[in-house]
C-alpha cells in the first residue's frame, strides 16, 4: 500500500480527483479514502522548535487552546538565531540536531493558516519569509520517525542567513533562550 497526501500549495488537502494505476478516485476535504492500493490522508503533525514551543507566547496565542498531544522530537538541519528579529530559523543544510516538539491535533487545518500568517508563509518561496514543508521527525521517547509540517528558512535566502544569523550549534532554542536571558 502506498500513502499519498494530496495538497495544494499551502499544504491543505484538496478536493478533486486523483489517478493511480489507471483508476480515478474522488478526493474530499479531510476524507480518508482507503482501497487496497490507495490511502489518502491529512497530516495532523506539526514540528516546532522556536517561538511556538510550549510555555512561550506564540504557543499560548495559537496552539494551547486546541490541546494538542505534545511529543518531544528532533530532526536534522542547522538552527540560526536572527538577533534583529529575536527568534530562530532552521535550514535543511547540515546534519545537526534540531530539538523541539511535535504537536498532533485534528485541528491543524484551523491552526496552520494562523501560524502561516505569523511565519509570513504564502506558499511561494520567493514571497515567503519562511516556507512550510513536510519533513521526517524523530519522536525522542520511541525513536519512531514520522512526517510533520515544519517551517524552514527558504533555500534561496541561505547566503543572507549565513551572513546575518548566528548558528545555534546544539539546535536547542529553549536552552539558547535561557542562556540569552542570563546575560
Amino acid at each position: 500500500m502506498k500513502i499519498f497526501t494530496l495538497t495544494n500549495k499551502q499544504n491543505f488537502p484538496v478536493t478533486g480527483k486523483i489517478t493511480y494505476n489507471e483508476n480515478i478516485y474522488n478526493v474530499g476535504m479531510l476524507q480518508l479514502l482507503k482501497t487496497e492500493r490507495v490511502l489518502l490522508m491529512y497530516l495532523n503533525n506539526l514540528f516546532v522548535f522556536g517561538t511556538l514551543l510550549p510555555g512561550l507566547e506564540n504557543y499560548r496565542r495559537f496552539v494551547e487552546a486546541y490541546k494538542p498531544e505534545v511529543h518531544v522530537a528532533r530532526t536534522t538541519g542547522t538552527m540560526y538565531y536572527l538577533p534583529e528579529d529575536g527568534y530562530p530559523v532552521v535550514t535543511t543544510d547540515g546534519d545537526g540536531e534540531i530539538k523541539g516538539v511535535m504537536f498532533v491535533t485534528r485541528e491543524l487545518p484551523v491552526i496552520l493558516p494562523q501560524i502561516d500568517e505569523i511565519q509570513k508563509y504564502t506558499g511561494v518561496d520567493s514571497q515567503s519569509h519562511l516556507i512550510r514543508e513536510i519533513r521526517d521527525v524523530e519522536l525522542v521517547e520511541t525513536g519512531e520517525v514520522v512526517k510533520a509540517h515544519m517551517y524552514l528558512w527558504p533555500r534561496s535566502k541561505t547566503e543572507w542567513l549565513k551572513e546575518h544569523g548566528i548558528v545555534i550549534p546544539d539546535g536547542d532554542w529553549a536552552r539558547f533562550l535561557r542562556e540569552l536571558k542570563k546575560d
